[in-house]
């Protein structure tokens, strides 16, 4: 979920240029909207209005759509390898049946494109997020054109403006897709979240004993177990630590709730680390979960880290050290291998 940006809240495009709306609702600069065209607006799982690079095939090839799921706010930075996720929506936004789908980990070819320089190849795997539709649902299943997700990682070596020129492994039809997506990479000097290499904050952060004036330590259903100790607790105890920053009852990405719920099953797996929880906002009850309500604040915490999207996963080893960080989607693959790289640092 991108906060406080237009378009990716859900404002209105009618009134603005293709041009102006793309680089409003990717908060990025005019000169990627300069070179983007935009052939559709959808609204990805979870609601989420965003505005993408579609690229056509030829003949029967399938109309695709690269869905970029980071906030494009002066969070890619120059010089680090980091993490890239992405999604491939059918232009129709429609749902495979399960036989026509790829597999859940079939890969996509990414080139990585400065104006007419390669940078890299990269071949990445695609995950899948799991979900169900309550106790109605005859069964559990998925959306995989929908849910499934790439997660890049790649050094960009300077500040600017990259393309990622993407292939999707066939369908069940044999049909191929391709999508090129436009990102910037900015200065580390500009951007506000912590990196990878950076020493996380001492905080007091929210807990069952000490709320800091947060008025819902945990907006899940039933509170999740991560609210016992306080990032500074842990970090005097020289242990690991997950963060999660994450808001599942309000998160427009629908992301929040299915990847906290992942990190309670893998909590029980990684008995050596700090787990922490923390909302998004400060007050959500204050204003009867209103956020356009103008005495909405964010919580301290989440000031104190730059965040203006959720969810993001913060890795820091025992020394208070950033090993990682996974912005907005992950799956227990995914987060089995970042928890047990954490503990073996």
């Amino acid at each position: 979920m991108k906060h406080g940006t237009p378009g990716i809240d859900g404002v209105d495009p009618v009134g603005h240029s293709r041009r102006a709306f793309l680089s409003r609702c990717l908060a990025l600069s005019p000169a990627i909207a300069a070179r983007t065209s935009v052939a559709r607006l959808l609204i990805p799982a979870g609601g989420s209005l965003t505005s993408v690079v579609a690229a056509c095939g030829g003949g029967d090839d399938i109309v695709t759509t690269a869905v970029p799921l980071f906030s494009g706010d002066h969070v890619l930075v120059a010089g680090r390898t980091q993490r890239i996720p992405l999604a491939l929506v059918a232009a129709d936004n429609r749902v495979d049946d399960d036989d026509k789908t790829a597999a859940d980990d079939a890969p996509i070819e990414v080139a990585v494109r400065r104006g007419d320089e390669l940078i890299e190849r990269l071949s990445v795997p695609g995950h899948v997020v799991d979900h169900d539709h309550g106790e109605d649902a005859a069964e559990d299943h998925q959306h995989a054109n929908l849910l499934r997700y790439y997660p890049l990682r790649t050094t960009l070596p300077d500040a600017g403006i990259y393309d990622l020129d993407i292939t999707a492994p066939p369908d069940g039809d044999g049909r191929s897709a391709s999508a090129t997506l436009a990102i910037q990479a900015f200065d580390p000097s500009q951007v506000g979240v912590p990196l990878v290499d950076y020493t996380f904050p001492t905080m007091v952060t929210p807990t069952v004993d000490d709320p800091t004036g947060v008025d819902l330590l945990c907006s899940r259903f039933e509170p999740c177990p991560f609210h016992e100790l306080s990032v500074a607790q842990i970090l005097d105890d020289r242990q690991p630590m997950a963060v999660l920053v994450a808001t599942p009852a309000f998160c427009q990405t629908a992301y929040c709730g299915p990847v906290l719920e992942t990190l309670i099953d893998a909590s029980a797996a990684a008995p050596d680390v700090g787990f922490v929880h923390l909302e998004f906002y400060a007050n959500p009850n204050e204003v009867d979960g209103n956020f356009n309500d103008p005495r909405i604040r964010l919580a301290p915490a989440v000031e104190q880290l730059g965040l203006r999207f959720e969810p993001s996963l913060f890795l820091v080893d025992a020394d208070g050290v950033i090993v990682d960080r996974i912005d907005n989607v992950f799956d227990r693959a995914e987060l089995d291998a970042a928890l047990q790289a954490l503990t073996t640092v």
